[in-house]
């Protein structure tokens, strides 16, 4: 494997203080905790450039709005390809970059210097005229798990999120020396980039991160196994997985989750009075489930308790179960239904099917998106009614879904991973949320791919 790899842009020196400081009035959380390091060596002096080097980069915990320009004039498709990528971060975050034809916060270029991005709240500092981001080469040729590699990567860089490699417990692992003439020969950097970009470790002082390092991070390189010590190369990241995810809701949290996935990491599947607890981490259903759903919700009425047509995260705390023409609201904090119901659908959904929902799925766009039969509607959670124009026939408008599947599903769950999941029958299709279309080589049987799942079907 031979692929170009990113360097992080870094601002001269003589700007560090002042990029440090417009990165603390941004987000308070930034600043480093010196705190702690004045309490443990109480004698070393703390400069104002050592205090920069571990500030942090990121936005503020209010959400990420940005806008987005090119600086070489690409044709439109191209931009929009790129903007779409850029935005498969605000699948779990509050993060919105936006096309303009003015003056940019993020200016993109495709020299042909590499990959590379400046860091966060640093692209401040650029001046207007010069890129803050660079993608040698891209075109509507480069293929698509080249863009989710690269500008996802790249776009975490600008979000303030490092390398994930830099992280010591990877560093520790490098041989020195053999990495340095890796990069060398394969990148064409000089010694003290390698050290630079692959070989120093951020300082634990200046990281908000993760417990652990994340080998499957989009922001880790692949390290081939000929530079480990221990001879196991590191595998990298070819997209944005869970563990991003979850970071990047953590920094800038959504006000609607779209995840189906339960505080716990837990996502919950029903079938008669029976349900299962899957666990996301393990990738299968816990020891001791299926059990029945009659003495482990409480507040289910016998209804329920006989079993669900659909169920769906409100991204509120609640999350909303529907039988028949009742509906049931869950509060996942206190672990029981709220009082006051079963309520009649009609009641509580404005122009949704009064009876017999087949599915629901919260989309990251703030829509619930309601399945019976053919059709399907999309509701608006911000406004609280299905939108204009709804019911529509499944058949056409959700890319790549096979025939079976048009005529109807069964369940249908969104993963912390950008994919959502379509259960009919005994398959089930993948979706994925970025680029608005099932995922090649679906749909696949349940069994052997669902360890502990109905293996017949799932009803919600």
């Amino acid at each position: 494997m031979n692929t170009i790899s990113c360097t992080i842009k870094s601002l001269p020196m003589h700007q560090w203080t002042r990029a440090a400081t417009t990165a603390t009035r941004i987000n308070p959380v930034n600043a480093p905790a010196t705190g702690v390091l004045r309490a443990t060596a109480p004698g070393v002096v703390i400069g104002p450039l050592y205090t920069a080097a571990l500030t942090t980069r990121y936005w503020g915990a209010s959400g990420v709005r940005l806008t987005v320009g090119f600086l070489d004039n690409p044709p439109a498709n191209l931009r929009t390809r790129i903007l779409s990528h850029m935005n498969a971060w605000g699948q779990w975050s509050n993060v919105r970059f936006a096309l303009t034809m003015g003056d940019a916060q993020v200016r993109i270029a495709r020299s042909p210097d590499g990959y590379w991005s400046y860091l966060g709240t640093d692209i401040l500092h650029i001046p207007i005229d010069q890129p803050t981001m660079n993608l040698q080469g891209f075109t509507m040729n480069t293929p698509d798990a080249e863009f989710r590699r690269v500008v996802r990567h790249e776009t975490g860089h600008t979000l303030g999120f490092i390398h994930e490699h830099m992280r010591q417990e990877i560093t520790n692992r490098i041989d020195a020396e053999k990495a340095i003439a890796y990069f060398m020969a394969t990148q064409g950097w000089p010694r003290q980039e390698v050290i630079n970009q692959v070989l120093t470790p951020q300082p634990k002082s200046a990281l908000l991160a993760t417990a652990q390092a994340d080998t499957h991070s989009i922001m880790c390189y692949w390290l081939p196994d000929s530079i480990m010590q221990d001879g196991v190369a590191v595998t990298g990241g070819a997209d944005i997985d869970a563990q991003d995810a979850q970071f990047a809701s953590m920094l800038y949290p959504r006000p609607v989750s779209p995840s189906s996935v339960w505080p716990n990491g837990k996502v919950y599947f029903f079938k008669g009075p029976q349900y299962a607890q899957y666990d996301v981490v393990s990738d299968r259903v816990d020891v001791g489930h299926p059990k029945p759903i009659q003495g482990h919700w409480v507040g289910f009425p016998a209804s329920f308790a006989a079993g669900v047509n659909a169920v769906v995260g409100g991204g509120n705390g609640k999350v909303y179960f529907f039988s028949g023409s009742q509906y049931l609201q869950y509060d996942i904090a206190t672990d029981r239904v709220d009082s006051g119901y079963p309520q009649p659908i009609a009641s509580g959904w404005p122009g949704l099917w009064a009876d017999t929902i087949d599915a629901a799925i919260l989309w990251p766009n703030a829509k619930v998106y309601f399945f019976k039969g053919s059709r399907y509607m999309r509701y608006d959670v911000t406004t609280n009614r299905v939108d204009p124009g709804y019911p529509k026939p499944i058949q056409g408008n959700w890319p790549g879904f096979p025939a079976s599947f048009a005529a109807g599903v069964n369940a249908a769950v969104l993963w912390n991973n950008g994919k959502s999941y379509f259960f009919k029958g005994n398959e089930y299709i993948r979706y994925d949320i970025a680029s608005d279309k099932t995922d090649t080589g679906y749909p696949q049987p349940i069994k052997g791919n669902w360890p502990g799942l109905w293996e017949t079907g799932v009803d919600a």
